[in-house]
Parts: structure tokens; C-alpha cells; sequence
């Protein structure tokens, strides 16, 4: 198996899994895999499970957790503030 094939193996795993753009850039940094490879793991990943998807899917998966303690979850799997609050509805709701 070659770095793209398992940069693009590692990142679709990550997001099935439920983590943000962000941690899985930085996974595949640690594993010292070509930034240019990366970015294109990230973007192939992110056409097919979106962080959108990805945010929302942990929402099913946690229906009963309160709003504060599911936006810290969510921000602990590295996705934006801007992402959640899109997702849940904004701030306030």
C-alpha cells in the first residue's frame, strides 16, 4: 500500500468514526505523510462524508445528551463552533 492509499484509508476510518477535519489532518501530519497527499485525502473524504454528516450522525448516536455537553463532544472531535451551531441551530436554540 502506498502513502495515498493509506492516507485516504486512515481519513475515511477517522470520519466514519465521527472526527472533524481537523484531527484527521493532524493524524495523517504525525504519520508524516505528504501535506499534498493529505490535503487529498481530506477533500476526497470530506465529498463522500462531509462534516455536516459526520456532525449529525453523533447527533443520532447521542440523542439524550444535553446541548452544552453534545457542543463540547462535538468540539472535542475537532469540529468547528460555526459547523455545530449550523447543524444544532444556532446559539440560543
Amino acid at each position: 500500500m502506498n502513502d495515498r492509499e493509506y492516507a485516504l484509508r486512515k481519513a475515511r476510518l477517522m470520519a466514519e468514526k465521527g472526527w472533524g477535519n481537523f484531527p484527521i489532518r493532524l493524524a495523517l501530519m504525525d504519520l508524516k505523510i505528504p501535506e499534498g497527499l493529505v490535503d487529498d485525502a481530506l477533500n476526497r473524504v470530506s465529498k463522500e462524508f462531509g462534516e455536516e454528516e459526520r456532525i449529525t450522525m453523533l447527533l443520532e448516536k447521542r440523542k439524550g445528551l444535553e446541548r452544552e455537553k453534545m457542543i463540547r463532544f462535538l468540539t472535542g472531535r475537532g469540529f468547528a463552533f460555526e459547523k455545530i451551531f449550523e447543524i444544532l441551530g444556532g446559539v440560543d436554540s
